[in-house]
């Protein structure tokens, strides 16, 4: 045995590898290369860990090209008592369930998390115990730390250097099961990973059962001969293309797939194709070079005369698109599709571009499925990356009298955590199309309205189907679906559950902002129509809020008080949603009942600017009989709103002769509970504001208080420009010139007049739920303000 080689691990002879030919060869001398490697890669780990409760273990070897005595133990293997190997390491874990052990003796029925124990000094210590050592344990706890990533990157952010800090495990107790939870955080606290392995009574692979799986060589690409027959079963045994396939149009134009790795981009044809859509994120041009991203930006079809230059028109290198492009074409090709619609490819650059996003929900809808690229962080990064979790073939590892068992990843988490959920015009992208396929690092998922499945391994784990998710998000298709069956209720809630999501996200050009959801606002639309193409209740589109259900959008609010700098009051006016900045958090959904006094009276004004664009129609397609042109038309005009009147019981927010106190001096908190004290000031009408979060409190002298919610910060330094008017936030020592109108019982806007000759209102926040004044607008008189 060499000098250089630890003693517990194998050393292969000559007779005993196996020919180049065979992939378990290529697996066993990769792993020898990462090996070879160890001292570095430890060597490089240890200064970081100097001051944690390893510093005497790293220390001692600093200056030593060899792994430490106590990384020479963690790594070193013994059969179990279930014939398994298992590291010291992973004696932590045992030690755990030792522990839970003596807890259940002692209380049948506790329940907590145990402190947390080290297993390995760093990722890639537990790599390498896993491959080279074989232990069991760390094989399942390498694959979870895998299987959390979504994104390529984010698999191999675990080598990253910077991220090689202890890996810990904690045993947590419930009564619907126990799991060990794996971090890896720095000293500070902070957390950089974590997965969850479930323990349970039952091995995930059937012992005895055990039938011969692919290759570990096979295992790290994708399974397209599954995938194929998913997508197939899907199309011949589902009613999704019946339901909700919107008409037998294709797009425009079409990127045709051909031989020898060429493409086309081709009119789309008379008849309808089976297409894919490519759903992705172009990623951030702020956090990448200039050139990288102007080979994004150069992957757009140029015209020449509204027509597509010729060299787009004939055949050309797929290598000449960006390189999440080039992998979506190839996974079409694997699917045996001949066709895929990218957008800044098949909508070309002097293309009417406000008619072809309105045209979103034909071309999602009509699709075969919509390709969703949750593997890359932006258009230059690949989506095919090789599948590190399942290097090492599954198999059943139990410690004590647990079996160990990695998990699926939830659907609603995948679809919410990789860029590509952050990125605005993808939203309409999911909530247009019937079918999906989210394409992750390490695995896929399918999603349609009656089937979800995830790429099998040889694990038997449990698929995550929507009766496990968290019931506070909508499930992608939900929104087609409810638009379908025509439950109006249902329709305007799914409309806030959209607009709560979409905030959250980014554009790269704020005027987008209704353009990468007009596709969802036509939709909506078309599902209160009748067969007549005239809408069954009085609904109209104003700037991103419904007419039918008013008072209830206007209702929308902050979760806390956000930077007036970003505002897009020159995009939408105040009222809208719309006119926050982008990437904030809102709630929409709350108990709500319309007051019987709050009254839409009309629109007042739109936008200087608005010229309605009729979409190209045929001649026998008028657009004052076509209820599809109308719905178009319709989104385009509401988009532009910028006044509207409304009236309700109107009153003064807080009273002229309130005193202004410190926040700090009337705010309590107990634990988890928070709430005012008034009796320094006893008999007052008082009003304060907290300057950190945006909340705002009245009280009357002998009433309960009213907390509203600012929906903009005080800008530091005061106020923007050389007048107060200048900025968006209410001003400091404004607060007594706030009225308030009546939308909900426990619902009001808090507004404030526009400097002008003309008396124009602007919303500057709302209160929702004051449950101690609920006579608050007893006996005022209702009153019409116009709304800018």
């Amino acid at each position: 045995m060499s000098p250089s080689t630890p003693d517990h691990l194998p050393v292969m002879t000559p007779t005993m590898m196996e020919t180049p030919t065979t992939a378990s060869y290529w697996v066993h001398r990769l792993g020898r290369r990462l090996y070879s490697r160890k001292s570095q890669l430890l060597d490089s780990c240890r200064s970081r860990h100097c001051n944690t409760i390893q510093e005497e273990h790293y220390q001692h070897h600093v200056y030593h090209r060899v792994p430490s005595p106590q990384a020479q133990d963690l790594l070193r293997v013994k059969t179990n008592e279930h014939g398994q190997l298992q590291c010291r390491g992973c004696d932590q874990i045992t030690y755990l369930l030792r522990w839970a052990e003596a807890e259940r003796r002692k209380d049948p029925n506790h329940k907590g998390t145990s402190p947390k124990r080290i297993i390995h000094n760093s990722y890639i210590e537990l790599d390498m115990c896993a491959r080279m050592s074989n232990c069991d344990a760390c094989q399942v706890v390498r694959r979870a730390l895998l299987l959390d990533q979504i994104t390529g990157r984010d698999a191999e952010r675990l080598r990253d250097m910077d991220k090689q800090w202890p890996v810990q495990v904690a045993l947590d107790i419930r009564h619907g099961g126990e799991s060990l939870l794996i971090t890896i955080e720095k000293p500070s606290g902070i957390l950089l990973f974590s997965a969850t392995v479930v323990l349970s009574q039952k091995p995930c692979l059937a012992v005895g059962k055990k039938t011969k799986g692919p290759s570990p060589a096979s295992m790290l690409r994708p399974n397209f001969e599954e995938l194929r027959q998913v997508v197939t079963n899907c199309h011949e045994n589902h009613q999704c293309s019946s339901r909700y396939r919107w008409n037998s149009r294709n797009p425009s134009w079409l990127l045709k797939i051909l031989p020898d790795g060429k493409v086309q981009v081709i009119p789309g044809p008379s008849d309808l194709v089976d297409y894919v859509v490519l759903s992705y994120s172009w990623g951030d041009p702020t956090a990448m070079p200039a050139e990288e991203w102007a080979r994004i930006k150069g992957a757009a079809t140029k015209t020449i005369n509204g027509v597509p230059v010729a060299e787009r028109t004939n055949p050309f290198a797929r290598s000449l698109l960006p390189k999440t492009m080039q992998d979506a074409i190839a996974i079409t090709e694997e699917l045996h599709y001949k066709y895929i619609w990218i957008d800044s490819v098949c909508i070309p650059k002097g293309t009417d571009w406000d008619t072809e996003a309105s045209l979103m929900h034909e071309v999602y809808g009509n699709a075969a499925f919509t390709l969703l690229a949750s593997s890359s962080t932006k258009a230059t990064e690949p989506m095919l990356h090789d599948r590190l979790a399942w290097l090492q073939e599954p198999k059943p590892c139990k410690l004590r009298n647990h079996f160990l068992c990695n998990t699926q990843k939830p659907l609603h988490e995948v679809r919410l955590d990789p860029p590509a959920s952050q990125r605005a015009w993808t939203l309409q992208e999911e909530r247009l199309s019937p079918r999906i396929l989210y394409w992750t690092g390490q695995r896929w998922y399918w999603s349609c309205p009656e089937h979800q499945t995830v790429e099998s391994s040889p694990l038997d784990l449990p698929s995550p189907v929507c009766a496990s998710e968290d019931q506070s998000w909508s499930p992608p298709q939900r929104f087609l679906d409810v638009c379908r069956i025509g439950d109006f209720q249902s329709i305007d809630q799914e409309w806030l559950d959209i607009v709560e999501a979409y905030t959250r996200r980014d554009l790269a050009h704020s005027a987008d902002r209704f353009l990468a959801i007009s596709g969802l606002a036509v939709r909506f639309l078309e599902a209160k129509m009748d067969g007549g193409g005239k809408t069954r209740v009085s609904e109209e589109y104003l700037a991103g809020l419904w007419r039918e259900d008013l008072a209830r959008h206007l209702s929308w609010s902050v979760a806390s008080s956000v930077d007036p700098r970003g505002s897009h009051q020159d995009v939408a006016p105040s009222w809208s949603w719309a006119s926050l900045p982008l990437c904030v958090n809102t709630k929409m959904r709350h108990a709500f009942k319309q007051s019987p006094h709050f009254q839409f009276v009309g629109v007042r004004q739109f936008s200087s600017d608005y010229n309605p664009i009729t979409p190209t129609a045929t001649p026998n397609q008028q657009v004052g009989t076509n209820p599809r042109l109308r719905s178009k038309l319709a989104e385009q005009q509401g988009r532009t709103v910028k006044q509207i009147e409304i009236q309700g019981r109107f009153r003064r927010f807080i009273s002229e002769h309130s005193r202004d106190v410190p926040w700090e001096e009337i705010e309590w908190q107990r634990g988890d509970r928070v709430g005012f004290n008034f009796e320094k000031y006893p008999g007052q009408d008082l009003h304060s504001r907290n300057y950190v979060d945006g909340r705002i409190v009245s009280k009357d002298a002998h009433g309960g208080e009213v907390v509203g919610q600012l929906d903009y910060l005080l800008p530091a330094g005061g106020y923007f420009g050389d007048k107060k008017g200048d900025s968006v936030a209410l001003a400091d020592g404004d607060e007594t010139e706030l009225m308030c109108l009546e939308l909900g019982e426990l619902a009001m806007l808090l507004l404030q007049r526009n400097p002008g000759p003309e008396e124009t209102w602007r919303r500057v926040g709302v209160c929702i739920g004051y449950e101690q004044r609920k006579g608050f607008f007893y006996g005022c008189e209702s009153r019409a303000v116009v709304l800018a």
